[in-house]
Formats: C-alpha cells, sequence, structure tokens
C-alpha cells in the first residue's frame, strides 16, 4: 500500500486547505497456480532493459573514462515516434550494466510505430553515445525470450518485451474526506474496479450497506480490505450526481506506469 499527500481546496471563501491522503487499495501477486482472466490486451507490453555488454574501449580506442574508472557510466533510453518512453538509472564504472534500479512498467503501444534505442554514457561534460539503433514494431518481438539487439559500435543490449505482468487487487486508490465521504481518486484502467464501472470523481456513499458517513475512524478502509476477496459492494454518486450500485473484487491488474504500482 502506498500513500500519496494531495492538496485539496475546501473552504473557498476563507482560503483553507486540506491534505487528503490517498490510500491505494491492497496490491499483491497473483495467487500461485491461478489463471489470469481476462488475459491483458495484446498491445499492451511489459518493456525493460535486461542488460548490456559495452566494449572495453570507444571506436576510435580510448578509454570510456578518463577521470579514473576505465568502465563507463552508461544509461538506457527507448523512444516511440520521438518520444521518449523509457529511461534507465545511471549504473556507475561497468561494461555489463543490468540497471537494476530502473522503473519496471507495462505500456500500451500502438500497432505501427518508430522505435530507438540509445545507450549513453552519462559524462559531466558531454554525453557520449554508446548505441543509436533503429527498430521495427517492436510488437513483433512480444514474447518469453529475451531480444538481443546488436549495436554498430559493437554493443549488445538486451530487452524484455513480454506480454503484460499482472498484478492482483482491485485497482483504484480513494481518500478518506472529513466531509462527502470518500473519492475516488483513481481507477486502474485495466483492473477490476475499472471493470466494475469505477471512475475517478466518483463518491463512495456506502459500503456494504453501510452509510459512510456512520462510519467510525478507520472502518471504511478496513470494510474495504477484508471484502476485497469476496467482493465489495458500493454505492457510488457520479460526478454527474447520479448514483449507482457496483461491486468490485479484487482480480487481476495490468498497470501501467501512471498507475505507480510496482511490476517485477
Amino acid at each position: 500500500m502506498h500513500t500519496r499527500w494531495l492538496w485539496l481546496a475546501v473552504g473557498v471563501l476563507s482560503g483553507c486547505g486540506a491534505v487528503y491522503p490517498e490510500i491505494s487499495a491492497p496490491v499483491k501477486p497473483p495467487p500461485a497456480g491461478r489463471e489470469l482472466s481476462p488475459l491483458p490486451p495484446k498491445k499492451l507490453v511489459f518493456i525493460t532493459f535486461a542488460s548490456a555488454k559495452i566494449p572495453a574501449k570507444t571506436r576510435d580506442g580510448r578509454q570510456w573514462d578518463s577521470l579514473g574508472g576505465s568502465a563507463p557510466d552508461p544509461f538506457a533510453k527507448l523512444f516511440l515516434n520521438d518520444r521518449e518512453l523509457i529511461r534507465t538509472p545511471v549504473q556507475a564504472n561497468t561494461l555489463e550494466p543490468t540497471w537494476p534500479d530502473q522503473k519496471k512498467a507495462n505500456y500500451m503501444l500502438p500497432d505501427d510505430g518508430n522505435y530507438r534505442l540509445e545507450v549513453w554514457d552519462s559524462n559531466a561534460i558531454n554525453n557520449r553515445p554508446i548505441c543509436m539503433k533503429t527498430l521495427h514494431n517492436i510488437l513483433e518481438d512480444v514474447g518469453p525470450a529475451p531480444v538481443e539487439i546488436e549495436c554498430d559500435s559493437g554493443a549488445r543490449v538486451v530487452l524484455r518485451i513480454e506480454p503484460a505482468h499482472a498484478r492482483w487487487g482491485l485497482g483504484f486508490a480513494y481518500e478518506l474526506r472529513t466531509q462527502g465521504g470518500i473519492g475516488i481518486t483513481h481507477v486502474v484502467s485495466e483492473s477490476p474496479a475499472a471493470r466494475a464501472g469505477l471512475a475517478a470523481g466518483d463518491t463512495v456513499l456506502e459500503i456494504q450497506g453501510k452509510q459512510v458517513s456512520k462510519m467510525e475512524e478507520g472502518e471504511p478502509q478496513s470494510l474495504i480490505n477484508a471484502n476485497a476477496d469476496v467482493g465489495i459492494e458500493l454505492l457510488l454518486r457520479g460526478a454527474n450526481g447520479q448514483e449507482r450500485r457496483a461491486t468490485v473484487k479484487e482480480g487481476v491488474i495490468y498497470p501501467m506506469l501512471a498507475d505507480d504500482i510496482a511490476l517485477e
């Protein structure tokens, strides 16, 4: 569970403000042996830089690092239609980076796109290129086997391009407001919450038939967590003011980068 702090304006005339914690419904790995249903959309793909092997010297025979270490400080980037899609952190002084601290995520890709892979040596004055490679439509490479890319410089880069990785949970975040009950702040697009019709901007009026306005502190969160595996019955008021009922039960989630859910 993670908590982010949101500034919400209340009391417009007084100019006062309040801070509400945004709470994400619990997320965990899928149960072992459980069939994942539904399967992820074909164009939702998990991509990460697995590793690289960099020649010991630059193409003109110079040391990579003139300030002590003989190896470069590489970082990698992947572009889609000239827009940066992925950037790894710098991994210092290595010819075989694995970028263990990179953020791993699923990405929704178009049917056709122009991709470019780049690896750079981080330098305090000017970054130096290690690899610049134009790629074909990488949706054609989705599968369990790593994809190895050979660069003109002799460097080799390995990408993991796999069907979207899954997590297990409800797939929404909410805030406990002092007035007006519970507000839904975020819904993962590929999640049980989205499939049940929840949307950001909804207000939760009832949980399991009990009015939120009459609950004690901490009770809404407890009810949500305790009933996630059997189904949470909600009465919602949408942003348009209309009320509706929905039942959401934890299941498969395919989060994207903006959902801020860690993947392996």
